[in-house]
């Protein structure tokens, strides 16, 4: 509503227009947040064991490495980043981009 006012030459600021819009019961339409699912939890396939078990404490590096995945939305679609970090040094051991899981 602010830009189409802007547009017309009537300069007001973006809390005016919300306090008009909401005297008179009127509301923006808003678009859902997109939001990418990963995690598919109900299969019957198999899990890998924890070995771990919340254990962090690690006396030597290059035992155990830990990784995490996340997405990047890029120009040319999803980018998924993955790390693995050496869980004694907390520094990154590798790291892979791809433009699929």
């Amino acid at each position: 509503m602010k830009k189409e006012l802007d547009a017309c030459g009537i300069e007001v600021g973006k809390n005016r227009v919300a306090t008009i819009m909401r005297e008179n019961g009127l509301r923006a339409k808003t678009h859902r947040k997109f939001r990418v699912v990963t995690t598919d939890s109900k299969h019957n396939l198999p899990i890998a064991e924890n070995l771990l078990n919340r254990n962090f404490t690690v006396t030597e590096p290059n035992k155990v490495l830990v990784s995490d995945s996340t997405y990047v939305k890029t120009n040319e679609g999803w980018a998924y980043l993955t790390v693995f970090i050496d869980l004694f040094s907390r520094v990154v051991a590798g790291w892979a981009v791809s433009l699929t899981l």
